[in-house]
């Protein structure tokens, strides 16, 4: 499965930089899937649950807070105050 590259950024710096295949994020209008070769999407975020699925398969969760998304070329940034790994 086709990867991209995501990072979660905080005014503290990076909480979470990897290659993922799948990010579903909380969206003004409610979640968003994202895939590799997703069209140039930017959208702002109330905060909540965000899940990742790595290249290895396995999935991370994050609860962030409000912010900004934005996706261009297979790179993609989550800019929030705030990140928490979520464990399973």
């Amino acid at each position: 499965m086709k990867t991209y590259r995501l990072e979660i950024l905080t005014p503290l710096g990076k909480s979470f930089s990897g290659e993922v295949t799948h990010t579903l994020l909380p969206a003004e209008d409610g979640f968003v899937g994202v895939l590799a070769r997703h069209a140039s999407y930017v959208t702002s975020s109330p905060g909540g649950r965000l899940e990742v699925r790595l290249s290895s398969g396995q999935t991370r969760s994050f609860r962030v807070g409000r912010g900004f998304f934005h996706f261009l070329a297979d790179a993609a940034v989550f800019l929030t105050q705030t990140v928490e790994t979520q464990h399973a």
